[in-house]
């Protein structure tokens, strides 16, 4: 049994879906593909215009914190912010300096079969302490926890970058295909579900599919 999780490092709503697809994972007999995509910010920057802190950016902050709360899961506005951008203005910066790196180190952490595993502990930097996810001590104690050599894989992003910018690209096209342009988002045959929210009932039709326990 197969099925696509569609995952961006600068949604709050795929880091609380996370620990239950990778219990999922790791409970059950199935073959998650990990389809990691650059965040809205940079495949659609324009989605952003005219949102602000009011508009938007407030709402979203005050559902998240909730969500997180019912969860039991901690939850802090990023910092820094994996995406570069006005709260204010809605206005993406032209100078990204983190959303690349960690997209594309999460890549290779998919080359290597650990890409959710990988995105459950870096996720967990980004919104689940306070400050210095982007830390290198930090990737790297990630990288360590699911068995991956992270001084080996900044190699392999500088070694592979067109490879790894060919595969987020043909998951952002598997995405569209998909007919949806959210995250995180579970796809199963053509059904799809979007939303942290959502996860029950993807789990519930894999049930009826006769899913089984390893």
């Amino acid at each position: 049994m197969k099925a696509d999780f569609f995952f961006s490092y600068r949604s709050p709503y795929s880091y609380l879906v996370l620990p239950r697809i990778l219990k999922l994972k790791e409970e059950y007999d199935i073959d998650i593909q990990f389809k990691l995509v650059y965040p809205l910010a940079i495949r659609q920057p324009e989605f952003f215009k005219g949102k602000n802190f009011f508009s938007f950016f407030l709402h979203k902050t005050i559902d998240i914190r909730l969500k997180a709360r019912k969860l039991n899961m901690p939850f802090h506005m990023p910092n820094p912010d994996p995406i570069q951008q006005s709260y204010f203005t809605g206005k993406i910066n032209k100078d990204q300096p983190y959303i690349f790196d960690i997209c594309h180190l999460g890549m290779v952490a998919e080359f290597h079969n650990k890409g959710i595993e990988f995105a459950h502990e870096v996720s967990h930097l980004i919104f689940g302490t306070k400050s210095g996810w982007n830390d290198e001590s930090n990737l790297s104690q990630a990288a360590s926890n699911v068995g991956l050599d992270f001084t080996r894989m900044r190699q392999e992003v500088a070694d592979s970058e067109d490879a790894i910018v060919k595969a987020i690209k043909t998951n952002q096209s598997l995405q569209q295909q998909a007919g949806h342009h959210g995250v995180p988002l579970m796809v199963y045959k053509d059904i799809t579900f979007f939303g942290q929210d959502r996860f029950d009932e993807f789990k519930e039709l894999l049930l009826q599919e006769g899913i089984q326990r390893r």
